[in-house]
């Protein structure tokens, strides 16, 4: 039992920092195309996501010029 419990308590928490660090939205700022998780900035918000490297570079720049629309939660 003890032998389970470590492995179960380490995969518990990389799923927590998993869903901590998916992005806020689902559309890219500075584009608005689809936005892909991979290329995200940490913002006082949450992670933001982006299309591309570009798009990324754009905003880490300047981001007060662009507005991140967050995507709908379920309740």
């Amino acid at each position: 039992m003890k032998t389970l419990l470590a492995p179960l308590l380490l995969s518990l928490a990389m799923t927590a920092t998993v869903f901590a660090a998916w992005p806020i939205n689902d559309e890219c700022p500075v584009d608005h195309k689809p936005s892909r998780p991979i290329y995200r900035v940490k913002t006082d918000e949450g992670f933001v996501s982006f299309c591309c490297t570009e798009c990324m570079q754009k905003f880490a720049k300047s981001p007060g010029s662009y507005t991140v629309k967050k995507k709908d939660v379920p309740k």
